[in-house]
C-alpha cells in the first residue's frame, strides 16, 4: 500500500519494501533482461553488428565501433545470444541506476513505474544496438557534468570530455546531446574548461575521424544524405 506523507511524496507502508525497494526493482529488472536475452533470438541488427564485431575497427559503415566493442567482449564470454547482448544489458541496468541520482527524487516508486512504463528502456535492457550504448553514456555525460557545473575543475573537465567522446563513439547523434547541452547554458563558453573538456573529447574522437577520412566520410554521408530509413 503506498500512503503519501507529503504531496508528491509517496512510501510504502511495508517495512521490507520500504527498505529493500531499490534492490528488489533493479534485481527484477536485471533478471528478466537476462531471460529475455538467453531466449530470445537475435534481431536482424543484432546479427549485422556481431558479424563486424568479428572486424574491430575504428569506423563502420553506419554506425560507431562501441557496439561492436562490447559484442566482441560479451561474446569472448558467452558464445550465445546472452553474450552477444551481456555488456548492452548490464549498460541499460546502470542507466537506470545513474538516472535516478541524477534526478531530484521525491517519490522512488513513481520512479520505477515510469521506468516499467518506457518500452525502449525495456526492450534497450537486452537488445544489443548502438541505442544501448548511447543511452548510456548520455546518463555518463550528464553525470560529468553536473559535476563540471558545480566545480569548473580541471579533472572534472577532463571527465567530461572523456564522457564526451564515449558519447560519440556510441552513436552520432550523441553529438544533438551536446549541441543542446551547451545551447541550454551559454556561460559554458565563458569557461576555459570548457574548451579543454573540448579538446580532450576531440582528442579522444580523432582516430574515428581518422577512420573517416580514409573512407570518404562514408557514415557521415550515409546518415546525413543517402539513408532513407
Amino acid at each position: 500500500m503506498i500512503v503519501g506523507t507529503e504531496p508528491g511524496n509517496s512510501v510504502c507502508k511495508n517495512p521490507f519494501i520500504q527498505k529493500y525497494h531499490r534492490a528488489i526493482f533493479y534485481t527484477a529488472w536485471l533478471l528478466l533482461a537476462l531471460i529475455q536475452s538467453r531466449y530470445t533470438e537475435l534481431l536482424d541488427d543484432e546479427a549485422y553488428y556481431w558479424v563486424y564485431s568479428h572486424f574491430l575497427d575504428w569506423g563502420y559503415f553506419d554506425h560507431p565501433p562501441m557496439i561492436a566493442l562490447l559484442i566482441r567482449l560479451g561474446y569472448g564470454v558467452l558464445h550465445n545470444e546472452l553474450g552477444v547482448r551481456l555488456l548492452p544489458l548490464l549498460m541499460n541496468l546502470f542507466s537506470l541506476v545513474i538516472i535516478e541520482k541524477l534526478i531530484v527524487k521525491k517519490n522512488p516508486f513513481l520512479f520505477y513505474a515510469i521506468c516499467l512504463s518506457l518500452a525502449v528502456l525495456q526492450i534497450s535492457g537486452f537488445v544489443a544496438v548502438p541505442d544501448t550504448p548511447l543511452i548510456f553514456f548520455t546518463a555518463i555525460f550528464f553525470w560529468f557534468y553536473k559535476k563540471f557545473i558545480s566545480n569548473f575543475s580541471i579533472a572534472y573537465a577532463f571527465l567530461l570530455g572523456i564522457g564526451t567522446a564515449l558519447l560519440l563513439y556510441s552513436k552520432y547523434h550523441g553529438v544533438l546531446i551536446i549541441l543542446f547541452t551547451l545551447l541550454s547554458n551559454i556561460k559554458l563558453f565563458t569557461k576555459y574548461q570548457t574548451y579543454i573538456a573540448g579538446v580532450v573529447a576531440l582528442l579522444l574522437f580523432t582516430p574515428h575521424l581518422w577512420w573517416q577520412c580514409q573512407h570518404d566520410w562514408v557514415s557521415f554521408r550515409y546518415q546525413l544524405f543517402e539513408n532513407k530509413v
